[in-house]
């Protein structure tokens, strides 16, 4: 077996047997995310699936393209359970569609604010008066 300098470093260092004290461990420990803090809401997903979210996945932490949810693929990409992006960012779907999912809360003018019925989700419409009108999801 091959130790590395730095690993036979830390076997040696830290002490075996039930009764050594655990050295660094608490540090290590204090040191690794929450794991709720890891978890994303299915609120937080279905946001994260809209015609204009974007998102850099070639800046994903685990790699291009690689995921741990669909928050971390662009568009109406979704994270496969294999932990890759799937799927195309922007379908082509007509903005009335009821399978159009837009943003509202993103939109430059503010939200549910529109300059176009491109800008309201689903079947909604911009008002003359600029704002998305109709039944929300």
């Amino acid at each position: 077996m091959v130790l590395s300098l730095t690993s036979l470093s830390l076997v040696l260092g830290a002490g075996c047997g039930a009764g050594a004290p655990e050295a660094g461990s608490e540090g290590l420990e204090s040191s690794l995310p929450e794991e709720a803090s890891l978890e994303v809401s299915e609120q937080e997903l279905q946001n994260c699936k809209a015609y204009n979210y974007y998102h850099d996945e070639a800046r994903n932490p685990r790699g291009p393209n690689r995921c741990s949810n669909s928050c971390d693929c662009d568009g109406m990409r979704t994270c496969s359970s294999f932990g890759w992006c799937q799927g195309v960012a922007r379908p082509p779907v007509s903005c009335t569609s009821p399978q159009y999912y837009w943003n509202e809360a993103w939109n430059p003018q503010g939200p549910n604010r529109c300059n176009s019925s491109c800008q309201c989700d689903g079947r909604r419409t911009c008002s003359s008066f600029g704002w998305c009108q109709g039944t929300a999801r």
